[in-house]
């Protein structure tokens, strides 16, 4: 730094005495230059600091550009570096916005930060974007590209201006304008020029690098958002595949969108029958149990609009938005749709854990949640559609084979009281009527079966069975099935000790079989029964000398409704047999050929713990 010369010395040196014998007019000469020179330094002086000052200011805006990526803070602190480098009273930094012909700028006046939007062409910024070329105007009202109105809006005067169009470093597009107003000691000069056309160029190359930063920013936060939509789905396809339960299923994806999402609690909320209210199907978190007595009508809060609307949100910072004991800070909700029946539910996750509360990406992760939570409620209602579709016609095929069934136990209600009649031994009559309260019983039993599957329950009642006293009746009642055929029976009982099952199903199964026999040898044959102990095991084998089982029925022989051409044959004897094998935890098979057929029927001796 070069200082101002204080006094008579002059950078260092005494100032120089006249030469002996000078006259006095050259002395005077002499001191006059000396004065002229001194001047010139000090101007020399004032514009070094004027350079270095620049400079400086220079220095910092490198060191802006090189310290700070994100676009705001940015231009702002350009814009102030660039108004005290070119010491005028305002710079202004104008942005082409993309995909239209509009610039846009915000600006300070007084305390509110208020923004300016040109159209290209309009004003001194929207012409050098227009053209590409810069401008410095001495008298901004003498010129016709100057727009006097935001003047006359702001009450700002603007005298002085000098613009330049800040270029894209790759295509030289146009970016935006710098436009700095009012120099505050004389005009903009050629170094101003200079200067500003530097830092339209760094502008330039701050803008197009920002760019990138934002670009690999949102890149990033893109890639982030698809790993954890992808690993979101991963987890609730994990959880529909291994769960059982519908319950159970939806729980297990709340688990994990709590997990994923950071939140507190949730609630899966699907529309009822009637399409008024909607019912909660699954609640985790802290209010959960609070959330399951929950009941919303449509149209009623965020989760009753957004089943409403169909559109999702998400709101933070809540106040008065309790329901009941739930105390809701934030909330995003999400419809959960289906491609048949369109909106069934809301997915709805309450009070994120962090401070930042939910945002939009939120709603697009928690979409993918919604999407499988439907699913899997649609593939349930359907299952139970079928379910139930099934169920019906099943129903309707049962009644035929119910009345097929009462057959037997109608004849022998029959035989039983016309003997009761021809007797008159009281004894013998009371025997009768037992036997034809017996066979009531079935007939009760069987109507019993009908409903509870009807109703889609299996009931199954074990109970001590003495084998000697069970045998000796299916025998008999087997003796009046095959009473008006040709086949000839057979009943042994190798083991007549204790066993444990239900007596009214087992006679279904010695009827149907017996029945099955009987069809299949309708011109007379053998029927053989035998009871015998197998270890752990009692098996019942049921023989016939008929003509066995024809192919098209050997896979699916105990399958409802399979039939091989029978008259009248509703093909759920044999499906009933393993029903009822698979409720005494037991199994069922059979052994076929030309000469006949072999039923096993296996069940545990003891019953199970």
């Amino acid at each position: 730094m070069v200082s101002s010369p204080a006094s008579a010395e002059l950078n260092g040196h005494p100032r120089p005495k006249p030469k002996p014998g000078a006259t006095e007019k050259d002395a005077t000469r002499l001191l006059s230059r000396i004065r002229e020179l001194e001047a010139e330094l000090a101007d020399l002086h004032h514009e070094l600091e004027r350079s270095e000052r620049r400079v400086e200011a220079m220095k910092q805006i490198g060191r802006v550009l090189g310290s700070n990526l994100e676009l705001d803070p940015l231009l702002a602190e350009i814009v102030q570096r660039t108004t005290e480098l070119l010491e005028a009273d305002r710079t202004t930094l104008f942005l082409a916005e993309p995909g239209s012909d509009q610039l846009w700028s915000k600006v300070m006046e007084g305390q509110e930060l208020r923004e300016i939007r040109l159209s290209a062409g309009s004003g001194v910024a929207g012409w050098v974007a227009e053209n590409g070329e810069p401008l410095h105007i001495l008298d901004a009202y003498a010129d016709d590209r100057f727009n006097p109105e935001i003047d006359r809006q702001s009450g700002y005067r603007t005298e002085s201006i000098l613009a330049w169009p800040v270029r894209d470093p790759q295509s030289s597009s146009i970016l935006g304008v710098v436009q700095v107003l009012n120099k505050l000691e004389g005009p903009f000069n050629t170094t101003d020029e200079r200067l500003l056309e530097a830092i339209a160029s760094e502008i330039g190359v701050a803008l197009e690098v920002a760019r990138l930063y934002r670009e690999a920013i949102e890149r990033s936060e893109a890639l982030e958002q698809a790993r954890r939509e992808l690993s979101l789905l991963f987890e609730t396809e994990r959880a529909i595949s291994q769960s059982q339960e519908l319950q159970e299923m939806l729980e297990t994806i709340l688990d994990t969108a709590l997990e994923t999402m950071d939140a507190k609690s949730g609630a899966i909320h699907v529309l009822d029958e009637r399409g008024l209210k909607l019912e909660v199907y699954a609640s985790r978190g802290t209010y959960a149990n609070s959330l399951r007595r929950t009941s919303l009508q449509v149209g009623e809060s965020v989760v009753g609009n957004v089943m409403k609307t169909g559109e999702p949100i998400f709101l933070n910072d809540l106040e008065g938005m309790n329901r009941g004991r739930i105390k809701a800070k934030s909330v995003v909700a999400v419809p959960i749709k289906t491609k048949y029946a369109g909106n069934i539910g809301v997915l709805e996750l309450i009070n994120r854990r962090d401070k930042r509360g939910f945002a939009e990406p939120d709603v697009n992760t928690l979409a993918v949640v919604a999407a499988q939570a439907g699913r899997a409620i649609a593939a349930e209602r359907r299952r139970k559609e079928r379910e139930q579709s099934e169920r019906l016609t099943t129903i309707g095929r049962m009644l035929s084979g119910v009345i097929h069934d009462i057959r037997t136990p109608m004849g022998l209600i029959a035989g039983y009281t016309e003997m009761m009649t021809e007797t008159g031994d009281h004894e013998v009559r009371e025997r009768y009527a037992q036997q034809v309260n017996r066979q009531i019983d079935v007939i009760s039993a069987m109507t019993g079966d009908l409903l509870a599957f009807a109703r889609g329950e299996r009931n199954v009642l074990i109970r001590k069975v003495y084998l000697h006293r069970f045998v000796a009746e299916m025998e008999d009642h087997l003796a009046h099935e095959f009473e008006d055929s040709k086949v000839e029976l057979s009943v042994a009982a190798d083991y007549n000790g204790v066993a444990y099952f239900d007596e009214t199903k087992m006679r279904r199964v010695f009827h149907n079989i017996a029945r099955n026999a009987r069809e299949a040898m309708p011109d007379g044959g053998q029927f053989d029964v035998r009871v015998r102990q197998d270890g752990d095991d009692l098996t019942f084998e049921f023989d016939d000398t008929g003509g066995g089982v024809p192919d098209e029925l050997a896979d699916r022989l105990f399958e409802p409704f399979a039939t091989s051409g029978k008259v009248g044959g509703t093909g759920l004897g044999l499906a009933m047999v393993k029903q009822i094998a698979d409720e005494h935890h037991g199994e069922v098979s059979y052994e076929t050929a030309k000469t006949g057929t072999r039923f096993i029927f296996r069940l545990p001796l003891k019953p199970s713990a």
